[in-house]
């Protein structure tokens, strides 16, 4: 088993291209007004006073209720509550490290449909459902789990792996017929509603580029990103029903390589949020946010209406109301994160260091992330209604960071002992 499968993982977002020119003229007008609001919001800026922790933290691990198959690695959270992580079964077992998704105390084990074969799940959805691929004797092939049972989905490639599945059962898949290392290419991504695959097409800006499908919504809206082997070209793209209905591959009119530089959701309602580095002259550009929604492009300014990081951290930056999350550097080794809801931007300060970043965000506008203390040791961090609660590492442990955050509030993450050694993977909740 490679080092990969036992050592924390975070979600990331893939990179993916910046958003054309062509997509900021959507709504020109739209996105002005943003601009605009954004900037005479109420921002704290780099002097804003720090958030106080407060609040009773109490810590669930993510194992059985008797303590049984605690995971030991995290993939993905849903906004339910669902964890999907992997398990260490020791030596002996016919599958040491299995994938299981963990859901109010209980561990269900995601089950191989074929002897020998290890399994892989990437995604999980609000409920339980897991998306990933199963692997006999080198080739992968896309499998979705329902209460632990496996589907094996079969899209008429050689290779095949599920990349996301939503409400309602949707899956995304890429495949490919030719292994090849980092010069492969992805060649196909369908979107799998029981029994009927749908091709997705790209746009042009996307030809001949490798695709990755890193979201689907619940109306089987697919977030599509690509990449061409050993360049920096990248491409970003939205399709529904047959057809992309927005394209972020050259945003702001600058190059790929440069622009965009990430893509998160989509939400429920098909909205999408990334990053990107706009065409700007002397000195470099500065990393800046934008907001697809309702089929206009809107721009995420950062505190004090600088530079705006929104994928960096991997995580879920942006909930089903349009709110977004995202960190700003102020310089000097300081960064703070920001909510930006409903035109407006508030600090979120830290926890008494120099840096915090978000994870996540959810419809109570309750985000997690993390802050370093003035020590410099780092804290998993829930902040909800101006006020900031510091997630305190159980016993034994020193340090706690964030890896997501339900819609009841739940604070899903590790907390690690002070030399490193060991790591355990908890709920927490805030009273």
């Amino acid at each position: 088993m490679g080092d990969d499968r036992q050592r924390i993982a975070r979600r990331t977002v893939l990179t993916g291209t910046a958003l054309g020119a062509a997509a900021l003229a959507v709504a020109p007008a739209q996105a002005a007004q943003a601009a605009r609001s954004a900037s005479s919001a109420r921002e704290a800026g780099p002097g804003a006073a720090r958030p106080r922790p407060r609040g009773k933290v109490t810590a669930r691990p993510l194992a059985n209720a008797d303590g049984s198959h605690p995971l030991v690695l995290l993939r993905d959270v849903s906004r339910s509550g669902q964890v999907l992580g992997m398990l260490d079964l020791g030596d002996g077992a016919a599958d040491r490290w299995p994938d299981a998704v963990w859901a109010d105390g209980t561990v269900t084990v995601l089950q191989s449909p074929v002897a020998g074969a290890s399994c892989n799940a990437v995604s999980v959805n609000d409920l339980g459902q897991a998306a990933g691929d199963h692997v006999v004797a080198g080739r992968q092939t896309a499998t979705v789990w329902t209460g632990g049972e496996p589907r094996v989905l079969d899209i008429g490639t050689l290779y095949s792996t599920a990349t996301a599945v939503n409400n309602l059962g949707q899956v995304a898949v890429r495949g490919w017929n030719e292994q090849g290392g980092e010069t492969a290419t992805w060649n196909t991504v369908c979107l799998v509603d029981g029994d009927t695959v749908t091709t997705v097409t790209p746009p042009a800006s996307a030809n001949g580029m490798g695709l990755h499908a890193q979201g689907v919504d619940d109306s089987g809206g697919v977030l599509v990103v690509g990449f061409r082997p050993q360049s920096g070209d990248r491409a970003a793209f939205l399709w529904r029903d047959g057809a992309v209905v927005a394209d972020f591959s050259h945003i702001d009119g600058y190059p790929s390589y440069f622009g965009l530089q990430g893509v998160a959701g989509p939400n429920t309602r098909g909205d999408v949020a990334g990053d990107y580095y706009p065409a700007v002259s002397g000195g470099g550009p500065l990393p800046r946010g934008f907001l697809w929604a309702a089929g206009a492009l809107h721009d995420v300014p950062g505190l004090g209406g600088g530079n705006a990081m929104v994928t960096l951290f991997g995580g879920r930056p942006l909930n089903d109301l349009g709110d977004v999350v995202g960190c700003t550097d102020l310089g000097s080794g300081v960064r703070h994160p920001f909510l930006l809801s409903g035109g407006s931007s508030t600090d979120l300060g830290t926890l008494g260091g120099t840096s915090a970043h978000p994870v996540a965000v959810n419809n109570r506008r309750e985000v997690a992330g993390d802050s370093t203390l003035s020590d410099g040791t780092t804290r998993a961090f829930l902040w909800r209604s101006g006020g900031t609660t510091a997630i305190t590492p159980p016993q034994g442990y020193a340090t706690t960071s964030a890896f997501g955050l339900t819609e009841q509030g739940q604070v899903i993450g590790q907390a690690v002992t002070a030399d490193g050694s060991a790591a355990g993977y908890f709920a927490w909740t805030v009273a």
